[in-house]
């Protein structure tokens, strides 16, 4: 009767073990998937095609002039270089890659507000996104 229950406790013994060493991989392989996941989504964000539909939507609706162009254009890169690189940690952090986007919101606003005109400036805050749910659009996927 000992062997028995001796026996029990030893196959009990290892079933719990072998269990909790394969929950650790799939936990492993969780993070492991949404750290690729993260990472994929980062090397597919395309700065230069982005930049330009932006570009597209500001200068004629802006009408910005040949002089403010390459200084928009700068800012435009500058923002969708910060988001490239804020991108892996939108899986991992979502409220710290929200808080760090909003800082660069806030940014490249006050850097535009130094750039263009008052006009311009009113027309730009008229065409700016009020959240990510809005309607996509290349300003939602720079600005969220």
């Amino acid at each position: 009767m000992k062997k028995k229950l001796i026996i029990t406790a030893i196959l009990f013994g290892t079933f719990t073990f072998v269990n909790a060493q394969s929950m650790g991989d799939i936990t492993k392989a969780t993070n492991t998937a949404s750290k690729t996941a993260a990472a994929a989504s980062a090397t597919s964000f395309d700065i230069a095609s982005i930049s330009n539909q932006v570009m597209g939507i500001l200068s004629p609706k802006l009408k910005l002039t040949d002089a403010q162009k390459p200084a928009v254009n700068s800012l435009v890169n500058e923002m969708l270089n910060k988001k490239k690189k804020l991108l892996p940690t939108m899986a991992t952090n979502k409220a710290g890659y929200t808080s760090k986007m909003t800082a660069n919101r806030e940014s490249f606003i006050a850097k535009m507000k130094k750039t263009v005109s008052k006009e311009q400036f009113t027309t730009l805050t008229a065409l700016l996104p009020k959240s990510a749910a809005s309607v996509a659009s290349p300003l939602v996927q720079m600005l969220y």
